[in-house]
C-alpha cells in the first residue's frame, strides 16, 4: 500500500516542483514585505527608496527561493524525506544560497560593496529568511502529502502538531498526554515560534515609536540570555502548570526574586543600599514568600483548594500564566512618559512573548519540562544570531 502511494507520488513530481516553486515564492514575498515594513517603521528606509528596495530583494532572494522550491518539491515527491529534514534543508539553503545571489546583485548596485561585505550581508539576509523558508517547506510537504500521496503516511505527526497546538490554546482543559516523538514535535514548535517572533516586529516597532518606548540594552554575555533566562522563566511560569507543592513553591520563589523584586527596586523599597545588599534583601524577601507558600500548601484545605483550581479552572491558570509571562517583559522597555495611551498600548509590545508563552506551555504539557527549557533556549539562541538583539521569551 505504502509503496504504491510512493510510486504514485513519483509520477507527479513535476506538479510537486511547480507547487514547491509557488509556495517558496510566496514565503519569500511574505518575508520581503515584512523586511520592507520593518525598515520603513524604524526610518532605515524612505518611501522614495521603496521600489529600489523591493527590486533588490527580488533580485537577491526570489531566484534562490524559486530554485530551492522546485528542487525541494521534486525531492519530496520522489524520495519522501522526513518533513523536518526537508524543512531543515530549506533553512540551510536560505543561509548558503542567498549570499551568492546577494553578492552577485551587489555588483550591479550603485553603492560600492566589497565581495566579503556583500556575502556577509547576504548571510544575514538568509538567516532572517530561513524561518520563512522552513515554514514554507513544511507547508509544501503537507500539500504534497495530501494531494499526491492522498493521505498521511503511518507514523507521521506533521498534521497533528499545529492542530493540537491550536486546540490546546483554545481549550487547554482537555486532557493531554506526552507525545512519543518529542524531537519532531519540538522542531515544529520551534519553527512556529521563530516564525511568529520574526513576524510580530511589524506590530511592535510602530507601537514602540508611538508610545515613546525604547529597548533597554541587555548583558552581552550570550549564555545569560540563552541559558539563564530560559531556565528561570520556564521554572517560574511553566513549571507550576502541573500543580504540586514543590513546583508552586519554586515558582513563587523565582517570581518574588525577579519580577516582584524588580518592582520593589523601581519603587525604591531598598533605599540607598548597595547592589549586593539589594540582592540580599530581594533573596530574603523571596525566601520568605516561598516559605509562606510552601507552609500553606501543606495545610490540607489549602492543598485541596489548589488542586481544585488546577483541575476545574486550568484554562484560567494557563491564560494567567501566559499573560503574566508576557507582561513581565515590559521591564525590557524604557518609557519617556506614562499616559493613558501608553498604558493601553503597552501590552501590544509584549504580544510576541504572550503568543510564545502559549507555545511553550503546550511544550510543557505535551513534551515535558526539559524540552520546554531546550526550546526556549534554542529560540533565544537563533534570535541572537539572526537579529542580534535577543528579547528573552
Amino acid at each position: 500500500m505504502t509503496a504504491g502511494l510512493v510510486r504514485r507520488a513519483a509520477t507527479e513530481t513535476w506538479r510537486s516542483s511547480f507547487l514547491g516553486l509557488a509556495i517558496m515564492l510566496a514565503a519569500t514575498l511574505l518575508w520581503s514585505v515584512a523586511c520592507v515594513l520593518v525598515l520603513l517603521s524604524v526610518d532605515m528606509l524612505h518611501v522614495k527608496d521603496l521600489t529600489k528596495a523591493v527590486l533588490i530583494l527580488c533580485l537577491t532572494v526570489v531566484p534562490g527561493s524559486v530554485l530551492v522550491g522546485g528542487i525541494l518539491g521534486y525531492w519530496i515527491a520522489s524520495a519522501r524525506p522526513s518533513p523536518i529534514g526537508a524543512a531543515s534543508i530549506a533553512g540551510v539553503a536560505a543561509v548558503t544560497i542567498n549570499p551568492l545571489f546577494f553578492s552577485f546583485a551587489s555588483q550591479w548596485s550603485t553603492v560600492p560593496h566589497g565581495w566579503v561585505d556583500a556575502t556577509l550581508g547576504g548571510a544575514v539576509v538568509g538567516l532572517t529568511a530561513a524561518p520563512f523558508w522552513f515554514i514554507g517547506a513544511l507547508v509544501l510537504y503537507g500539500f504534497v502529502e495530501r494531494w499526491l500521496v492522498g493521505r498521511t503516511l503511518p507514523g507521521s505527526s506533521r498534521t497533528g502538531v499545529l492542530s493540537a497546538l491550536i486546540g490546546f490554546c483554545l481549550n487547554p482543559s482537555l486532557p493531554v498526554t506526552k507525545v512519543a516523538n518529542p524531537l519532531t514535535w519540538g522542531c515544529y514548535l520551534l519553527g512556529y515560534n521563530l516564525f511568529l517572533s520574526l513576524l510580530f516586529p511589524l506590530l511592535v516597532v510602530p507601537v514602540m515609536k508611538y508610545v515613546g518606548a525604547s529597548y533597554i540594552a541587555q548583558p552581552r554575555r550570550f549564555w545569560v540570555w540563552v541559558i539563564f533566562f530560559a531556565v528561570i522563566e520556564e521554572l517560574t511560569f511553566r513549571l507550576p502548570l502541573k500543580q504540586s507543592a514543590i513546583s508552586l513553591t519554586i515558582s513563587a520563589l523565582l517570581f518574588a526574586l525577579f519580577p516582584v523584586g524588580h518592582l520593589l527596586l523601581k519603587f525604591g523599597s531598598f533605599g540607598l543600599a548597595m547592589t549586593t545588599e539589594r540582592w540580599l534583601w530581594r533573596a530574603v524577601f523571596a525566601i520568605l514568600v516561598a516559605s509562606v507558600v510552601f507552609v500553606l500548601l501543606r495545610i490540607e484545605p489549602v492543598k485541596r483548594l489548589a488542586a481544585s483550581i488546577w483541575f476545574d479552572h486550568f484554562r484560567s491558570v494557563l491564560y494567567l500564566s501566559c499573560f503574566a509571562f508576557g507582561l513581565v517583559h515590559l521591564f525590557n522597555y524604557r518609557f519617556t512618559s506614562l499616559t493613558a495611551a501608553t498604558l493601553f498600548l503597552a501590552p501590544l509590545l509584549v504580544l510576541p512573548q504572550i503568543i510564545s508563552g502559549f507555545i511553550l506551555a503546550f511544550a510543557r504539557m505535551r513534551l515535558g519540562m526539559i524540552w520546554c527549557i531546550a526550546l526556549h533556549a534554542a529560540h533565544n539562541l537563533v534570535l541572537l544570531f539572526t537579529i542580534g538583539q535577543v528579547r528573552p521569551r
